[in-house]
């Protein structure tokens, strides 16, 4: 299926984890599903920004968290965001600068691997209200979006998608997530967006279960 094969290659292509929970169910012989190296290769040309995890920041922190190694993540690096009381969403949050430029129309995907290493208590999982690739400067601009985004105790990849309403130059879009209204620990590795030009359809795009 092609929304396999896309969920497959974001994570082969990094040598990152299977991404099992979000792919849908497959109808076709596993052989078939494992992208072959050009596919790969393809996804990587539609990158389009630096993920890597040094290039969050957050806002809401006492201190402000750096990189730690961690493991099952690519690049072997992770954020902690730490919230140790509820509040509004938008009172602890990560961002990260897009490096790439967008034109409108073009169809996005954005994958931020998350893993939760403190639930709320009594819960079995916890939430990221939002995901968001915003253009920069005044009006705001959606250009990708999830919320209310299940997050568990397992390396994740969630995901938002979008179609750009605008041109965005280099370096004037941003990766934002809010996770403030929760107690809480989250562990952020990168976040990977993928720009497939125009007229894709975004049905074949991967989805959060």
């Amino acid at each position: 299926m092609k929304t396999l094969s896309i969920a497959l290659s974001i994570g082969l292509m990094l040598g990152t984890p299977a991404l099992t929970q979000t792919a849908p169910a497959q109808t076709e012989p596993a052989a078939s599903a494992t992208p072959a190296p050009a596919a790969r290769s393809t996804m990587i040309d539609k990158l389009i920004n630096l993920p890597f995890v040094q290039n969050w920041s957050t806002w809401g922190l006492t201190p402000n968290p750096t990189p730690h190694d961690a493991q099952g993540v690519t690049g072997g690096k992770a954020l902690t965001i730490d919230v140790k009381q509820a509040g509004d969403p938008w009172s602890v949050g990560a961002v990260m600068p897009n490096s790439g430029a967008i034109k409108a129309g073009d169809v996005l995907l954005l994958g931020v691997w998350v893993r939760a290493s403190r639930l709320p208590e009594g819960q079995t999982e916890t939430r990221m209200p939002v995901i968001l690739l915003e253009a920069q400067g005044e009006p705001k601009v959606a250009l990708a979006q999830a919320g209310n985004v299940a997050v568990g105790e397992a390396w994740t990849m969630l995901y938002a998608s979008g179609v750009a309403a605008k041109d965005v130059a280099a370096g004037q879009s941003s990766i934002i997530l809010q996770m403030g209204q929760a107690v809480h620990t989250l562990e952020l590795g990168p976040a990977l967006l993928f720009d497939f030009g125009p007229d894709y359809d975004r049905a074949r795009l991967p989805q959060n279960p």
